[in-house]
């Protein structure tokens, strides 16, 4: 297992420099700055778009990003960076966030409403302009401005949320598959787009509890945003869309007017406001001083479906396993490298993970337990930690989730395929010569037998059993009362504090302040946070992309045949429109 290795959070790829040179050189910078007057603007305007990811994405090499050239888009890290920047300068007057093209998880929103909240709250200003008009989504982190704005042809689209899932039984059946599918509950619902047409009644009352909780926190924000009460709002989002001058008139919106009009209405006395995009602006902003600090917070990431050897983005998503995958051995290297480094003082753990394999999950957690005596683990959960994604948290020292995050799901299932019927329609007869009872147990091309399914019954309650026993002693749940939270049972971050699967609900940075307190250490995020980097990270060889890109479908393709036994979060939900 190769070694991870250790980054500072906001510096470049380079030797960290003492702080009192760092101190020195940003003092003479500042004082350039004054020298030659510059002055920032009024307003900095920040683009919010995408899908918000938690942090900075590593560096991809040319040649990466050319198979992969999608924008990544702005992160959360970088956003909450941002602002910090200004509150440490303190002449700007606000923000402008510019909301477009948004495809953000809620817990993501959720964090960056906080963090506009804490802006505001130090007297700053924060403007949300909804370029394209935005959807529910939008709507809901814009609802945390001061003033909210659209263009005056757009159409704002707060119709409220629906969670749609694909069910793929009859579309199997036509060419001659079918899954058979164990499952430790009927809550635990991971395989039923394989093998029904509709919600059972489990899984459908449970979207609809978990969509219920997500609605009122929608009505919850925009009525304290918007003044207005959360029957008035409930009407509102019934009657939507609207277009921008009729949402004017509705107190949904501030104002309609092009982005070029924006310095006029925001300015002061007659004069309008000078606005400037970040990259315009940072160099006239004053650059905050660091302070000594006596240990640092590691941050290892496990984000993506939870698989067995490398962290791995394949080209394209596939059913189940998407496009991020997190490596157990990645992430067992980044704990160890965090373990070894004597700067280290606690571990911040962000899961952003649906669960995957359920041997992946354990080794990962495992690693969790092996540490926690050591150093503190302290766990932030992200849109989803769910599943193996729960699994692994139920070792650290302390779990901070969002009010949105859906996590628990403490359960496993196993899904083997059958292809029998797609052979017959084919023509092809497969013929086997096997030594053993049961060495065609996991052979998709025959249909198993009641003695092969009771031994997969068999793996899953055994599995299932040590899924509990983990959560149970990490979280000091009597067996008892673990039962009736588990099954499969998804929950919001809220609902599991209710019911003591998590520690506190909040974000960023009640997660670090956790773990500097449990660490006994003091300073500033920016002089705290340092990355673990996964293995790897070398420049590319010519040609090395494709092959990464091939082995990573590979493998992906591997992991859904192999019959394993997943700790996986119920379906893919989409509550869009």
């Amino acid at each position: 297992m190769r070694a991870a290795r250790l980054y500072p959070v906001y510096s470049r790829r380079m030797a960290p420099l003492s702080n009192a040179l760092v101190n020195l050189v940003r003092s003479l910078r500042n004082v350039l700055r004054r020298a030659l007057r510059r002055r920032p603007p009024d307003f900095v305007v920040i683009p919010v778009s995408g899908t918000l990811p938690h942090f900075e994405p590593s560096r991809r090499g040319l040649l990466r990003r050319r198979l992969d050239p999608r924008p990544s888009g702005p992160s959360l890290e970088g956003i909450r960076a941002r602002l910090d920047r200004i509150l440490a300068d303190g002449r700007p007057g606000g923000v402008v966030l510019r909301v477009e093209n948004l495809d953000a998880g809620w817990a993501s929103l959720e964090e960056l409403r906080a963090e506009a909240a804490r802006f505001r709250e130090r007297g700053k200003k924060v403007v949300a302009y909804l370029a394209d008009g935005g959807d529910t989504r939008s709507y809901y982190l814009a609802a945390a401005a001061d003033e909210v704005y659209a263009s005056p042809a757009s159409t704002l689209s707060v119709v409220g949320l629906r969670a749609r899932v694909n069910f793929l039984k009859d579309a199997l059946a036509r060419v001659g598959l079918r899954a058979e599918v164990l499952a430790v509950s009927p809550y635990k619902s991971a395989g039923d787009a394989l093998i029904r047409s509709d919600f059972s009644k489990e899984a459908r009352e449970q979207v609809e509890r978990l969509l219920d909780r997500r609605f009122d926190e929608l009505i919850r924000a925009v009525s304290a945003g918007r003044g207005v009460t959360p029957e008035g709002t409930r009407s509102m989002v019934d009657r939507a869309p609207y277009l921008a001058a009729e949402a004017e008139g509705r107190g949904l919106l501030d104002g309609a007017l092009y982005e070029d009009e924006l310095p006029e209405r925001l300015g002061e006395n007659g004069s309008s406001a000078r606005l400037a995009e970040w990259d315009a602006a940072k160099g006239a902003l004053r650059l905050p001083y660091r302070k000594r600090a006596k240990g640092v917070v590691a941050l290892v990431r496990v984000e993506g479906t939870i698989v067995r050897g490398r962290s791995r983005r394949l080209p394209v998503p596939l059913p189940a396993l998407g496009r991020e995958q997190a490596g157990s051995d990645s992430v067992v290297a980044a704990l160890r490298a965090a373990e070894k480094s004597r700067k280290v003082a606690a571990v911040l753990l962000h899961v952003e993970s649906p669960g995957g394999d359920a041997l992946a999950s354990d080794r990962i957690w495992r690693e969790v337990e092996r540490l926690r005596p050591r150093k503190p683990v302290v766990v932030l959960m992200g849109n989803v930690a769910a599943s193996g994604g729960y699994y692994l948290s139920a070792a650290a020292s302390r779990i901070i989730a969002r009010r949105n995050t859906v996590t628990g799901s403490i359960g496993v299932v196993i899904a083997r395929p059958v292809a029998a019927g797609l052979f017959e329609n084919l023509k092809i007869n497969p013929v086997a010569v096997q030594r053993g009872a049961r060495s065609n147990l996991l052979d998709p091309r025959r249909e198993p037998s009641s003695d092969e399914l009771a031994v997969l019954a068999e793996q899953l309650r055994g599995i299932y059993g040590e899924f509990k026993d983990r959560v149970a002693k990490g979280r000091g749940i009597e067996p008892g009362t673990l039962e009736a939270l588990a099954g499969g049972r998804v929950w919001t971050g809220t609902e599991a504090l209710e019911r003591g699967l998590v520690d506190g609900v909040g974000g960023f940075r009640d997660a670090l302040e956790a773990a500097k307190r449990l660490a006994g250490i003091e300073g500033d995020p920016s002089d705290l946070l340092v990355k673990v980097t996964p293995p790897g990270g070398a420049r590319p060889t010519p040609g090395e992309p494709v092959r990464e890109a091939v082995d990573a479908l590979r493998a992906g393709f591997s992991e859904l045949r192999a019959g394993r036994v997943w700790a996986l979060l119920p379906y893919a939900v989409r509550d869009d429109w």
